[in-house]
């Protein structure tokens, strides 16, 4: 009896902490609603706003299917609010888009997001340093959120919804965003929390100012009045990351992923934002980056950018299967396939996996995909077993035309795009003789460069009849490529049967015997012979037996040729 008087007491005590704990629980999920529906109700602000300055089919197409028809209504428990949103939608929806057009503003928005990311992600070879990528990790992935805010220039007004369609949507959108302040009162949403058409206005100007220091600096000045709309949170993070300030930048990220989950099903802006934490992640050697990078696919497989970046994450964690389902989500949709496919064949390279490594460079197109630093390298581990659609490539994917004439000596190169020669500072040399640079231009199937010397002596011995070129192409973070070009035929002119000599020229004839100036040009063609790149020999040899090969992407005209691959003594070291 005594120990019960002891116990009731202390008993009595605890009781009153209960109410006190689930009022705590109940204010705490009441602000949670209020939050939820504030930035629900500014996203379709937001939206409609958009709609209601550019009434264009691709603007209504994009808004509807990104937001409109994207917000996950289950998170909204106002059921006035759901209502009034899916009248606008059901208004949207009669606005008569065909298909072709849909095809059309799909096209139009790929080409608007194309963005090269560089290879600098995907060079297959001995994994760079993280130093080596600052740039990169500064421009990070982008989103549709980076395009929304560009205004896009039209030549056709076939895009212009109709005046009645128009009407009636902006009537029903009219007596959404009439009810908007009426519902804030009744859900007691603070005014700082929801958005108005003049800050979205001048949240569009600031956006559109280049100077990110002083963008960042305006968008600082609108924080108390964004604090529910996550694509200004969103915005921030990106200008930081752009400037440099990686600490800001995952604050504000984090952030932004508290403010902004759950809202789409498909959440574009999310998936980036993941993908942006994981590269910064990744800069600092924090070990949680693969993590974050699993997370981008829970968001949204539909960015490719994200979808890249994050794979590549990924690959430096060892997390190989991951990464590799995350780049076939671009290849299986058809979203930026040229760039994913180079991401892939960079997978396969650090992974191993040499069969599937063989089965990509099989295919004509991927191998015109890769730039040559990682096809050399592929073509190291692959040894005796290189496609021959990935030889074939290589041999024909650079050539020279050597032309002397009296005192001066001139060499053409052309070459495949995957050699990005205007990327790269290039070097060429016969014998003891160093060509200058002339300039270098972009062809309809690649680019070709312009090298010249002139010298006091006979440049037909350093040309014309030269045995083989020496180039060598630096380009930045990558070992450097040692190229030797041979001859591949006799001069073009030496078969040429002269003209006759009109009557009376036998001055000029024995003037052209002995003067530079009129002497014939002398010109050879040249095609590579061996390519030495960090540690690896690789020897092409003609095999004229053989059948011939597509010309349509063979710059050189070669027959089929051979590759036979050998490891040097000492790697070739940058």
């Amino acid at each position: 009896m005594k120990h019960t008087s002891l116990l009731l007491p202390a008993v009595l005590l605890l009781l009153p902490l209960n109410p006190h704990v689930s009022a705590d629980e109940t204010a705490d999920h009441q602000d949670q609603v209020r939050r939820t529906t504030a930035v629900a109700l500014n996203y379709c602000r937001a939206s409609l706003h958009r709609i209601r300055r550019q009434p264009e089919k691709p603007v209504l197409l994009e808004e509807q299917q990104r937001i409109l028809n994207n917000l996950d209504l289950n998170r909204i428990e106002d059921p006035e609010v759901i209502e009034l949103y899916k009248s606008v939608l059901e208004e949207i929806s009669t606005v008569e888009i065909s298909d072709r057009e849909r095809e059309v503003i799909h096209e139009q928005f790929r080409r608007a997001v194309h963005r090269q990311l560089g290879t600098s992600f995907f060079v297959v070879g001995a994994q760079l340093a993280t130093g080596q990528l600052g740039s990169a990790f500064q421009s990070g992935a982008n989103s549709w959120w980076d395009y929304r805010n560009q205004e896009v220039r039209r030549d056709s007004d076939q895009w212009n919804v109709e005046r009645k369609e128009f009407t009636s949507l902006m009537s029903r959108s009219g007596a959404f965003l009439d009810s908007f302040w009426r519902l804030s009162q009744k859900n007691n949403i603070p005014d700082r929390w929801l958005i108005r058409d003049d800050d979205l206005d001048q949240l569009g100007r600031i956006l559109a100012e280049r100077d990110a220091e002083q963008r960042l600096r305006m968008l600082g000045r609108m924080e108390r009045f964004m604090e529910c709309y996550p694509p200004y949170w969103y915005y921030v993070a990106r200008t930081q990351q752009q400037l440099g300030h990686t600490e800001d930048a995952l604050q504000t990220y984090q952030r932004l992923s508290q403010i902004g989950q759950g809202h789409f099903r498909q959440d574009d802006m999310l998936a980036t934002s993941m993908a942006n934490m994981a590269l910064l992640q990744q800069l600092h050697g924090d070990t949680r980056a693969a993590d974050t990078a699993f997370l981008v696919p829970n968001y949204s497989i539909r960015n490719w950018e994200a979808n890249l970046i994050a794979a590549w994450v990924l690959g430096q964690h060892k997390r190989f299967t991951h990464a590799e389902e995350l780049i076939l989500c671009n290849l299986d949709e058809d979203q930026e396939p040229g760039q994913s496919r180079v991401a892939l064949v960079s997978l396969y390279y650090h992974s191993g996996e040499k069969q599937k490594l063989a089965a990509l460079l099989d295919d004509p197109q991927i191998v015109r995909d890769v730039p040559i630093p990682g096809l050399l390298l592929s073509c190291r581990l692959l040894a005796g077993n290189v496609p021959p659609a990935a030889q074939q490539y290589l041999a024909s994917s650079l050539s020279a035309f050597g032309r002397s004439s009296g005192r001066r000596g001139t060499v053409s190169l052309s070459a495949s795009p995957a050699w990005k020669l205007q990327d790269a500072q290039a070097r060429l040399s016969s014998g003891m003789t160093e060509f200058q640079t002339i300039g270098c231009r972009t062809a309809p199937h690649g680019v070709h460069a312009e090298f010249a010397v002139d010298s006091e002596r006979d440049t037909e011995t350093a040309v014309a009849d030269a045995e083989s070129l020496k180039m060598t192409l630096t380009y930045p973070a990558t070992p450097a490529i040692h190229v030797t070009l041979t001859p591949r035929s006799l001069p073009s002119r030496q078969n040429e049967r002269p003209a006759p000599a009109p009557s009376g020229s036998s001055f000029l004839s024995s003037v052209n015997n002995r003067l530079p100036l009129f002497q014939t040009p002398r010109e050879m063609r040249f095609q590579i012979s061996e390519i030495e790149f960090d540690g690896v020999r690789l020897s092409l040899r003609d095999t004229p037996e053989a059948p011939a090969t597509d010309k349509t992407n063979d710059l050189s005209g070669d027959a089929r040729r051979d590759v036979s691959i050998e490891e040097t003594e000492a790697a070739v070291r940058f």
